[in-house]
């Protein structure tokens, strides 16, 4: 599976109030839940667009890309915040830096359609959740719309839930925010 990557130079617009309008992250957050003492990764986190407002609501944020120009953004963006809770780390895509079993949720927003290989993206997810933790995929919906990647690079709920079944996690629930964006919430097998 050859994936498209999302060109780092366009990376303005994913903080953009367009986008904040049809995936409000605060309403994202408190719809899947996150709970106060707990550790997160955003995988594949971008310039922040999850990884600030998880910051305010978990103990401790993994915030991980394999951009550098992504994780300049966001270290840039923690600074006058004052957020110190969120640890920023260059990420290969099949690699994460993370010792096994040290996370208890996963968010991952729009990245697995730009991944090359999804079977190993889920099985380093696995790795670095608890027994029992969390992971949340949230997806560009596979239809055709204004905004977004063409058709052919969205993937169905059915190839997310396949990918994710075969790697240890069982489906728990599902959220749409807009026509554009669904979500999937899995738990890791305990």
């Amino acid at each position: 599976m050859s994936a498209h990557k999302f060109n780092p130079e366009n990376r303005k617009k994913l903080n953009s109030k367009e986008r904040r309008k049809i995936l409000p992250p605060d309403q994202v957050l408190m719809d899947i839940g996150i709970g106060a003492h707990t550790v997160w990764a955003d995988i594949g986190c971008g310039t922040g667009f999850f990884t600030i407002p998880l910051a305010r609501e978990a103990q401790q944020v993994y915030a991980l890309d394999i951009r550098a120009e992504m994780l300049g953004d966001l270290t840039e963006s923690l600074v006058p915040l004052e957020i110190h809770n969120v640890k920023v780390i260059q990420s290969e895509e099949n690699h994460f830096p993370i010792e096994d079993q040290m996370i208890d949720g996963v968010l991952t927003s729009l990245v697995l359609h730009e991944v090359d290989q999804p079977i190993e993206f889920f099985r380093e997810l696995n790795r670095i959740l608890q027994s029992d933790g969390r992971l949340v995929v949230i997806e560009w919906a596979k239809v055709s719309t204004q905004i977004g990647p063409p058709l052919e690079h969205r993937l169905s709920i059915q190839q997310l839930d396949d990918w994710a079944l075969s790697t240890g996690f069982i489906k728990e629930e599902s959220w749409t925010w807009s026509e554009n964006f669904i979500g999937i919430g899995y738990r890791k097998k305990g």
